[in-house]
């Protein structure tokens, strides 16, 4: 199993940063979470059984974003590219930086198995890409990602929008009827779905600057307004090594199932909301309030889906995998009042 793969039609793709940062979770727990930049020789050899077990692959994007260090790791690849010419499979690796170039040897790739090279100078870091056949942009890979993770949601998966049952079809948090709702337990049910999605997320969160690096010690707090949140909030916040506040429980159900004192909020820190679904903005609303009170800060929402019912948000700095507009929405969603 990887969390780093998405796979449409005949092609795949693979995020190593993404695969390292969970390889991470399981193996050393360094506690750097999206801010590691080894490429190990263990994520290298876990990503080349996958490939070799995947079929009906045509070509292959392996992208190094964000990777800088290696050891040891040049006979994997090597194994990953001769498998790859063996079954004829067109293989693209992009957004090398030109440290880890060097050290796994890729130059060597190049004439070995006939591959064209370009590079791109930004900042006055180098980053090298190596192709088989196809060329990608690679200036504008991150939105072509994104936009496919996006699609995968919608297309394939009809974003688990499902039809409720009993009084199901009322929203908990909000005054409306739900002819069609979000079933967004089943997609933290897909795990390889789910976590590559949440580090997505992640690092639109720290593109934005919602999330900061390292340097930065006094961490964003994750806040959760729900149980189902609560599981993102746990991934999320170990990714981006943040902390976790919460008060039990702001919604859907609004019911206090243990008591919380003053100061779950720190005064003076920012806090960033994580919901499974934006919509009405009820339990966004509520939260924003309990923070403020304490004297924290709101410094955005992150979302898994946010519906656009209208031009007006609760905060403007929303996150979000997917976004359902009148537009765009392409799975039905609805919903209904007596008006």
């Amino acid at each position: 199993m990887l969390y780093s793969k998405i796979i449409k039609h005949d092609k795949l793709y693979i995020s190593l940063h993404a695969e390292q940062v969970y390889q991470n979770f399981n193996k050393f727990d360094d506690k750097l979470g999206y801010f590691a930049t080894e490429l190990t020789r263990e994520t290298l050899e876990r990503v080349g059984k996958e490939i070799q077990e995947i079929e009906n692959i045509s070509s292959i994007i392996m992208d190094y974003q964000l990777l800088e260090e290696n050891r040891n790791s040049y006979n994997e690849l090597e194994k990953i590219n001769k498998h790859c010419a063996r079954k004829n499979i067109e293989i693209s690796q992009i957004r090398v930086c030109e440290s880890l170039y060097g050290k796994m040897q890729m130059h060597k790739f190049k004439s070995d198995f006939n591959l064209k090279e370009t590079f791109i100078k930004n900042n006055n870091i180098t980053h090298f890409n190596l192709f088989s056949n196809e060329e990608i942009n690679v200036l504008l890979f991150d939105d072509y990602v994104y936009n496919l993770y996006e699609n995968m949601l919608l297309s394939e998966k009809k974003l688990y929008v499902e039809e409720p049952k009993g009084d199901e079809k009322y929203s908990f948090s909000s005054n409306v009827e739900l002819p069609r709702y979000l079933n967004i337990k089943k997609y933290i049910e897909e795990k390889e779905l789910s976590f590559f999605g949440l580090y997505l997320l992640c690092k639109k969160s720290v593109n934005y600057g919602l999330i900061p690096d390292l340097r930065t010690e006094n961490r964003p707090a994750i806040v959760f307004p729900s149980i189902t949140a609560s599981y993102l909030a746990s991934i999320i916040a170990k990714i981006g090594c943040c902390d976790i506040a919460y008060r039990d429980h702001i919604g859907p159900k609004n019911k206090l199932y243990r008591t919380i004192h003053k100061g779950v909020f720190k005064e003076s820190k920012s806090h960033l909301i994580i919901s499974d679904v934006v919509c009405m903005g009820t339990e966004i609303q509520i939260t924003k309030n309990l923070i403020e009170h304490e004297g924290g800060k709101l410094g955005g929402v992150l979302a898994i889906v946010d519906v656009k019912v209208t031009d007006k948000t609760p905060v403007n700095n929303v996150v979000s995998l997917v976004v359902l507009t009148r537009e765009n929405n392409t799975v039905d969603y609805k919903i209904k009042t007596n008006f």
